[in-house]
């Protein structure tokens, strides 16, 4: 890899984490952008959700709610990147499925 090409991933990286520590999560949305950005993995996030108690119509949240979340027209740059990377993640998990 050329120091150039490193030193730009450095400084995307740094965005990156800027981002998800300075987010500020108020919605169901928010709170879902922010946890995938933490874990990656739908089933944790939808896990997490239920544990603070977050329903939707008045059941408990699913990975597949979470997934539609993700899919939504993105609301800032880090639902962009969150849901550029579940699509990535997405089709990783297909191709060794």
């Amino acid at each position: 890899m050329k120091i150039s090409v490193a030193k730009n991933l450095i400084v995307e990286l740094q965005h990156y984490i800027n981002l998800v520590e300075k987010y500020q999560s108020t919605t169901f949305e928010t709170r879902v952008i922010y946890e995938y950005a933490l874990h990656e993995n739908v089933i944790e996030v939808a896990k997490i959700m239920n544990e603070l108690g977050y329903r939707v119509d008045d059941r408990k949240v699913t990975s597949s709610d979470v997934s539609a979340v993700l899919k939504q027209k993105p609301i800032d740059e880090l639902h962009q990147i969150v849901s550029k990377n579940f699509k990535r993640n997405k089709k990783l998990v297909q191709k060794f499925s």
